[in-house]
């Protein structure tokens, strides 16, 4: 085998997007000092590319203009090109993507952003074909030779202008959460569904896991159908169509078109670790067997595909293999016709799965519309659907495969913590359980130094890296509690709490009420962010502050609750005119005005019975113990051995009922009040 024509720095990296460009004749530089120092010392503008390993649009860039060796000899004289992992470096990515949006007032990837030498952004964009790109190179390097004072001036104004974004105004200390204000932002937000396929009424689609469970809570709690149906809708379609891989399981990252037919191919683990949780809530609010079916299959990707051998997960799998986006997944309709004819049955064979002359799997209807179609039981759709699937992924499993990102990171693992935990809740399935603490495990062993507390970031090769972000904190502190509420057992909380006060040193800013995203001792960012708006994964604030209500419930800390409303108060505004880009701080404004109801099971088989609850109850925190607790929750409550529940609102608490069946009527009573 040749050796490459071209190396460059990144060779020496070991983040797979990195290595994907480590032979460009791109004069690739990865972040850091000597990046910095070599734009100062030369007097150039500064070439920040950021992308990730299985973003199609990135690959199309690369091979257009940075494997073009015209295209790299003007970009090497005139501009020191770093390359980024946006999911090694998220708080890079953070602060340029800001900047691009600020100068364009669009976002994406690849984000290709031009700095001065100190690393104030100057200009940016997303992807440029070739003849832009090299006319962008060109004009910017002229403007720089010829006026760097007024580039530097712009860069100036522009970074002033991010921090003045992020300072945030006063907020009230006694603020209430009233449901009727925040059904108000509801009602907007309905403006906007698309009432035939699901989602918003908009194309591309994302599956925005954190917007459907909110509005699943919120229906359930409100009794407004409109909202059930349309989550029941949303999730009927997407688990369906073509943005669920129906041979091999999980979702991709989102549908090209409104009807969640044709997706961008590419696979992440941070979309289907909150996928599996919503999918599992679903289920357990709506008893169908469609939700258990993609859970299901959504955990037999993962663990098939996604499994790094240590117990932990890899992060994703690329949209492309042989150069050609969605080339393994998709099928020549003669070949499925001729060899699988079954597959018509249960699957399109027509233009409501054909794309580019082949076809994507698309179900022709939910498990129970098949039965009912078919005159057969749902389990007996599942049971030919799995027969059908079995060979046709036999079949896939001789092309080459697509590339897997094999970085596990703790932020994305710790998510998935939460997905296994919540499926094992709600579905009795006790491998889920299994798996959750085995990732926990990975985590604890390779991402967590235990004397400290202190985490990393990513991992791979035996190797952890870079200092966990808030993401990392927020997240695997929701795990501990996730995993609690799974299992009961105590040292979950104790740990969620240890790692809640060490985040508060490392990231919180008493000034704004709002954590950073990097910690306090970082110092090779222009500024520092704050992430506030969900998106497809929620904000770490927004995660935070959930995490703190509950482990003010568990352990009564106002300092905890006070942190988490300030938090809550600060989006407030934003929150009222765009819902569904704040839905888990909606989640956290729905608990607030219902009374952050608590369930305590307390004596004997407590934490037995507990687990049988029958009643589905969305943001009801819940506590068991049989003998002794070190919860203040439970404090006073484990004096008799009988079995007692307490249900309390408001942190004030009904007479005990000795009976599960009493304990699903009282909290019935608590969503009919609403």
């Amino acid at each position: 085998m040749s050796s490459p024509k071209h190396t460059n720095a990144l060779a020496e990296e070991d983040s797979l997007y990195l290595l994907q460009h480590a032979h460009n004749p791109v004069n690739w530089m990865p972040w850091g000092e000597e990046a910095r120092q070599k734009a100062t010392e030369e007097n150039k503008l500064v070439l920040v590319s950021i992308g990730y390993s299985s973003c199609h649009w990135c690959h199309v860039m690369e091979h257009e203009s940075f494997e073009d060796e015209a295209v790299a000899e003007v970009m090497n004289r005139h501009f020191v090109c770093v390359k980024v992992d946006r999911e090694e470096r998220p708080d890079i990515d953070q602060i340029y993507m800001e900047a691009v949006q600020m100068m364009t007032g669009q976002g994406g990837w690849p984000l290709n952003c031009f700095t001065n030498p100190e690393g104030k952004p100057v200009y940016g964009g997303t992807y440029f074909p070739k003849e832009q790109w090299v006319q962008v190179l060109k004009q910017l390097a002229t403007l720089w030779n010829d006026n760097p004072e007024k580039v530097n001036e712009y860069g100036e104004k522009l970074t002033q202008g991010m921090k003045v974004s992020g300072i945030l105004p006063p907020t009230d200390p006694n603020a209430d959460w009233p449901l009727a204000a925040l059904s108000e932002t509801i009602e907007n937000w309905k403006t906007r569904f698309d009432t035939e396929r699901g989602g918003p009424n908009k194309a591309p689609k994302f599956p925005l896991p954190s917007n459907y469970s909110f509005l699943l809570k919120y229906g359930y709690i409100q009794a407004d159908d409109e909202i059930l149906e349309h989550v029941k809708l949303t999730l009927d379609e997407m688990g369906r169509g073509g943005i669920y891989d129906q041979i091999g399981g999980g979702f991709t990252r989102y549908s090209t078109d409104s009807e969640w037919k044709v997706p961008h191919f590419e696979k992440m683990l941070y979309d289907n670790a909150q996928l599996l949780t919503l999918y599992s809530e679903a289920y357990a609010a709506f008893g169908d067997l469609e939700y258990l079916y993609t859970v299901n299959g959504i955990k037999a990707w993962l663990r098939r595909e996604m499994q790094n051998g240590k117990g932990g997960y890899f992060s994703a799998i690329d949209a492309d293999s042989e150069g050609i986006e969605g080339k393994f997944y998709v099928w020549d309709k003669p070949i499925l016709e001729q060899k699988y004819p079954d597959f018509g049955k249960y699957y399109y064979l027509d233009q409501n799965a054909l794309w580019e002359g082949m076809i994507i799997p698309v179900r022709k209807g939910t498990i129970s519309d098949l039965s009912k179609n078919m005159g057969i039981p749902e389990e007996e759709v599942i049971s030919e659907l799995a027969a059908i699937n079995e060979k046709l992924l036999a079949e896939r499993s001789k092309r080459m495969r697509p590339g897997t990102d094999d970085k596990s990171l703790c932020s994305w693992n710790a998510m998935l913590i939460t997905g296994f935990a919540n499926s094992y809740i709600h579905t009795g399935e006790e491998s889920d359980l299994a798996e959750a603490k085995s990732i926990l495990g990975f985590i604890e062993s390779e991402l967590v130094d235990q004397a400290t507390l202190d985490l990393k970031h990513t991992w791979k090769n035996g190797k952890a890296k870079i200092n966990g972000f808030l993401e990392d904190y927020a997240f695997l502190i929701e795990a501990y509690l996730s995993l609690y509420e799974a299992t009961f057992a105590e040292a979950y909380l104790e740990r969620a709490k240890e790692l809640s006060f060490k985040t508060l040193d490392l990231f919180y800013d008493e000034r704004t009420g709002v954590f950073f995203f990097t910690p306090h001792h970082q110092t090779d960012l222009v500024s520092r962010p704050m992430e506030l708006n969900d998106n497809v994964i929620p904000s770490s604030n927004s995660v935070m502050a959930v995490n703190f209500i509950k482990l003010s419930s568990y352990f009564r800390l106002p300092h905890f609750e006070a942190v988490a409303k300030r938090l809550l108060n600060a989006v407030e505004k934003g929150m009222k005119e765009y819902g569904s880009g704040y839905s888990n701080w909606a989640e956290l404004w729905l608990r607030l005005s219902i009374g952050s109801p608590e369930l305590v099971a307390a004596g004997n088989k407590a934490t037995t019975e507990i687990r049988k609850l029958k009643v589905y109850a969305p943001l009801v925190v819940k506590a068991a113990a049989e003998e002794k607790s070190q919860l203040e929750l439970l404090k006073g409550r484990l004096d008799s051995t009988d079995l007692q529940f307490y249900l309390c609102q408001n942190r004030a608490c009904k007479r005990p009922v000795n009976s599960l069946a009493e304990a699903e009527g009282e909290i019935k009573k608590i969503f009919e009040k609403n």
